[in-house]
């Protein structure tokens, strides 16, 4: 069977020129590959079309063209018989149908290559959708993925340029294994619900953990206005503005303090109902651990000052790199792109511009970003073309700082006086510190034997040298005091760490008593 799939596979890859050798040497925007490769997708049904449209959101993993391309792969498989949908049902439910359901609508409401859904209601007389999985699609994507993987030993390099493109697929299979079960859609549900309880103007479906299966789920029915249909929303009385603000307010909160976002917020997957914007569909979301947050936060910090040295090091902690990284190069390309925006208003600012230009120079320079950045970047682009449309008047920069302003201070407070963190910045101060004025006089010695040139004339360099390093002296040891307490008092009252708590009081008080000692005698002196 495997081997009749594969023969059919390169069959269709053939037949599209896909294993042409011919366009190797021509430049990207002159080659049709991207083209070949949506067309044999399309052909070879719906588990590749699923492969193809997964594949598009990943631009960590291919170039642009690519993913452009594989963008246009629509579903168009025929959706599944009455017959078909009943037993697929019947097989993932514990009862009959009539013991669950009151009513269920055998007309489709929308057919997909993985799955279709149908209306229906609950006996307790709530409207649902029911979203059932195509029988055996789950095998036959996996199978296709695992075929596609052993393909790749043989594919041309000239096939992608600078892509591995078995290392794409392995992260891929992944991708695909996850989404296709799901449970893990119905758990994305419940704790975004439970992140953004809180937000009154925000809604998430209420889920049915008792008809959910890896093929099956079953959620609440959101009778709500696409958050395109703009005239629709007026005509209820919504204020166009205003909705905008809430859904951008929303998506920074989901970003930088839940670290949990949706990932696939389109027009269709919003709804707003009863002054609540809903978010449907949760089978892409997007994780950010604390230092991805921070990293992210320090991206714009940097930007937004035209610190090239900063967004370099925020950008290559951020991103994987081998020892062939030219450092000069990536400095270079990070000063001509915020070249580019010096000046510019704000107001007219593009979040996603600055997501698409970093991503340019990871490619660049061969750096591996986290497919959470990509999931990142793909929804800022659908969530910030939104809000222009709804709020085309609002200065998307001020809001995001006004925000940040009001409610991120204490979280990034919290995050960065974790215990975790205290001892790890601890250990690198200490570790680090005390090498500062071994440092700056090499550095120093250097200079006054000429092997290194400082273009500045100074009088008694040697006494000014001395006073530098006595000033740098104090100043570490300033720090390594308010480390050493600052850590002590953070840790009193975490169960587990009194007497680490005890000793960094303890080595702070020491450190504190050497200060006022060298005060007092240099006062006397």
């Amino acid at each position: 069977m495997a081997s009749k799939r594969l023969r059919h596979v390169l069959k269709v890859f053939s037949s599209v020129g896909l294993l042409s050798y011919r366009e190797k040497h021509l430049p990207q925007d002159q080659q049709t590959t991207p083209v070949k490769l949506r067309q044999a997708f399309e052909q070879l049904g719906p588990s590749f079309v699923k492969i193809g449209q997964i594949l598009s959101t990943r631009s960590d993993l291919l170039p642009e063209n690519y993913i452009k391309e594989l963008s246009k792969l629509q579903s168009s498989v025929p959706p599944l018989n009455k017959e078909e949908v009943m037993t697929a049902i019947r097989r993932e439910l514990p009862n009959e149908l009539s013991d669950s359901f009151l009513d269920f609508s055998e007309e489709p409401l929308a057919s997909g290559s993985v799955a279709q859904t149908h209306r229906a209601r609950l006996l307790f007389g709530q409207e649902v959708i029911v979203k059932i999985q195509r029988p055996g699609i789950d095998e036959v994507v996996k199978e296709d993925i695992q075929l596609l993987i052993k393909l790749a030993r043989h594919i041309p390099k000239h096939f992608i340029p600078m892509v591995d493109v078995q290392e794409v697929l392995e992260n891929l299979r992944e991708t695909l294994i996850k989404e296709l079960d799901f449970r893990n859609e119905a758990e994305a549900m419940k704790c975004f619900k439970a992140n953004n309880r809180a937000i009154a103007c925000l809604g998430v479906p209420e889920v049915y953990d008792t008809f959910t299966t890896p093929h099956l789920i079953v959620e609440e029915f959101i009778n709500g206005i696409p958050l395109n249909h703009y005239s629709q929303l007026i005509e209820a009385g919504y204020d166009l503005e205003d909705v905008g603000k809430k859904l951008m307010l929303s998506f920074i909160k989901q970003v930088f303090k839940d670290g949990y976002f949706h990932g696939d917020p389109h027009p269709g997957n919003l709804l707003v109902r009863d002054g609540k914007i809903y978010f449907i569909d949760f089978g892409i979301m997007g994780e950010l651990e604390v230092g991805m947050r921070a990293s992210l936060n320090d991206i714009l910090y940097s930007f937004t000052a035209q610190d090239v040295d900063g967004m370099t090091k925020a950008i290559l902690s951020v991103t994987q790199f081998d020892n062939g990284l030219n450092r000069a190069v990536l400095s270079q390309d990070v000063e001509q792109m915020l070249g580019r925006y010096s000046g510019i208003d704000l107001g007219s600012l593009s979040i996603t511009d600055l997501l698409q230009d970093l991503m340019a120079i990871f490619q660049k320079n061969h750096l591996k970003a986290s497919s959470q950045i990509t999931i990142l970047e793909k929804a800022s682009l659908q969530i910030e073309g939104i809000f222009r449309e709804l709020a085309p008047n609002m200065d998307l920069m001020t809001l995001a700082k006004d925000y940040f302003l009001e409610n991120m201070g204490p979280d990034m407070l919290k995050q960065a006086l974790n215990k975790e963190s205290i001892l790890i910045e601890l250990f690198y101060l200490i570790r680090n510190g005390k090498n500062i004025p071994r440092r700056l006089h090499q550095l120093l010695e250097q200079i006054l034997n000429g092997r290194i040139v400082v273009n500045h004339d100074f009088i008694n360099f040697s006494g000014r040298i001395k006073v530098f390093e006595k000033v740098l002296n104090n100043l570490v040891l300033a720090l390594l005091t308010l480390g050493f307490l600052l850590s002590g008092a953070l840790l009193a009252n975490k169960s587990g760490f009194e007497n680490l708590a005890w000793l960094f009081l303890g080595l702070g008080t020491f450190l504190a008593l050497i200060t006022v000692v060298r005060i007092i005698f240099k006062k006397k002196g």
